[in-house]
């Protein structure tokens, strides 16, 4: 199809002291799929809001099916047709699926109460056209995060939306899931004509749904054109305004020092005779299908889930890790897969995230100095490269991958130098994945410490690991050179019976 469902002609929005968005002009045609791409801070975000009516636009138009709508508002681009879908969706947790779906306009009845048994029936209506298996009557706190993203992909479509934005889905979806959306997207545009506007981080995911994509840099477009057109090294120089020829920095020698040594690592129905070890200097990937015991095994040994059996060994000697604490205290730390529920505190400053494992050192008199905080997190603030206004910046306000950076900071202060860390990169933009890449040859290479990274992007691992751990159905199926190994090895190892 070549009509043309949707025009953002000449968007300009400005905040105290930035330009967010300069000129930004661009249209997708109906029953389409297009691509959004570009660096944290590019202006994706404040663009999808200004699409949705949340933001006001300082100039500009937008266009819906030809016709220009005069002053956009939630509630008028609802009418419209636009669907946005978050990154952290808008549910109610302690409502039902059916309940979400038609949230404030629930059916009623003649006598004008709530017909819950039609809402149920129009929920499973959707749900199953969609080819969704998800119960109508279920509690949204009792679905999986990737069945709450069907929920609201079905809230779109009972709103008859024309246009559906996708903000990072792929961020919360496993391989299986996103796969399934894939197909869902597929069909809703072949068969409904439903457009969708796909955001993404990951350049592989523009190449397997969209048909055009748009990137954004330091808010205004700097490329928009067919996806068949263009190629990876030009998307990634589109964005960050230079070449990435090697995006890996080089590995260097590890030493031949074990520093961790895991034996027979045991968790009743999660984990079984794991066992690997890790030389001073080296990064060690652990890799596998989703289910298959990679983040558990970086729990376990960080002490944040217990063990049934086996042993860890530091520097050759046994030790016994009850808890996070204790892991800390053997120089282990953990940052988690999740670093917004499980990893920061979002509501706390740069300051308090960097310093908040390690506060003896800046202490007086049993209270905390605040120059002394303000000269140490200073000091990781420069030597890390984050982003950000001041070292009293709330956490939450930081982008994707400054929020990574403050988590490894976090490790450093306390004194880690056996550092576990489960997917470094899940969205993170280019330029800030290179950066977190530098991070962890630095600290191995500069520093002497260790690293253990789980990653579900398989060239991130081939990219940077001197070995590779496969994991399958909690166990060890192989160990690596990271050096001689390739995807397809790895996954032979991952899905071999």
């Amino acid at each position: 199809m070549n009509q043309t469902i949707l025009e953002m002609r000449g968007i300009h929005k400005r905040f105290p002291g930035v330009h967010a968005l300069n000129d930004v002009s661009f249209a997708v045609r109906k029953g389409s799929v297009h691509g959004f791409i570009g660096e944290n801070g590019a202006g994706k975000s404040t663009l999808m809001r200004v699409l949705a009516g949340a933001f006001h636009a300082d100039e500009g138009e937008v266009v819906i099916a030809g016709a220009r709508v005069p002053a956009p508002t939630p509630d008028r681009m609802l009418e419209l047709g636009i669907a946005v879908i978050y990154q952290e969706l808008a549910q109610a947790p302690h409502l039902t699926v059916a309940e979400n779906i038609f949230l404030g306009r629930l059916p009623r009845t003649r006598l004008g109460l709530i017909d819950w048994r039609r809402a149920r029936a129009e929920a499973a209506r959707v749900l199953d056209r969609l080819g969704f298996r998800v119960d109508p009557a279920a509690r949204i706190d009792s679905i999986s995060v990737a069945q709450r993203q069907m929920v609201e992909i079905a809230k779109a479509i009972a709103r008859d939306a024309r246009i559906v934005v996708l903000d990072e889905p792929s961020a919360v979806l496993g391989d299986a899931e996103l796969e399934h959306l894939f197909a869902t997207i597929r069909r809703l545009s072949r068969e409904s004509g439903v457009s969708f506007i796909y955001i993404t981080h990951r350049l592989k995911e523009l190449y397997e749904i969209c048909d055009e994509v748009t990137v954004l840099r330091d808010g205004q477009v700097v490329a928009s054109m067919p996806i068949a057109e263009t190629s990876t090294a030009d998307l990634v120089r589109h964005m960050v305004g230079r070449e990435i020829r090697d995006i890996f920095p080089p590995r260097a020698e590890a030493g031949q020092e074990i520093r961790l040594d895991v034996r027979n690592l045991s968790r009743r129905g999660v984990l079984k005779d794991i066992s690997f070890d890790v030389r001073r200097g080296e990064i060690v990937g652990i890799c596998g299908l989703a289910g298959s015991g990679r983040t558990e095994v970086l729990r376990a040994i960080a002490g944040a889930d217990r063990i049934d059996g086996g042993e860890i060994r530091i520097d050759g000697r046994p030790v016994s890790i009850d808890g996070p604490r204790h892991g800390l205290a053997h120089g282990i730390g953990l940052l988690p897969e999740d670093r917004k529920t499980e990893g920061l505190f979002l509501d706390q400053s740069v300051a308090f995230n960097v310093t908040v494992c390690a506060l003896g050192e800046l202490t007086g008199g049993g209270l905390i100095s605040g120059r002394r905080e303000d000269e140490a997190v200073s000091r990781f603030v420069r030597q890390m490269r984050i982003k950000t206004p001041s070292v009293h910046t709330k956490v939450r306000t930081l982008s994707g991958g400054n929020q990574q950076k403050c988590g490894i900071a976090r490790q450093l202060h306390a004194g880690t130098d056996i550092l576990l860390v489960d997917e470094p990169t899940r969205g993170v933009d280019v330029a800030a994945k290179r950066d977190i890449y530098d991070l962890l040859v630095e600290l191995t290479a500069g520093r002497g410490a260790s690293v253990v990274m789980v990653s579900s992007e398989l060239p991130e691992v081939l990219g940077l690991c001197h070995r590779i751990v496969v994991m399958r159905e909690g166990t060890v199926a192989a160990v690596l050179d990271g050096s001689g190994a390739t995807e397809e090895t790895i996954m032979a190892h991952a899905v071999w019976q």
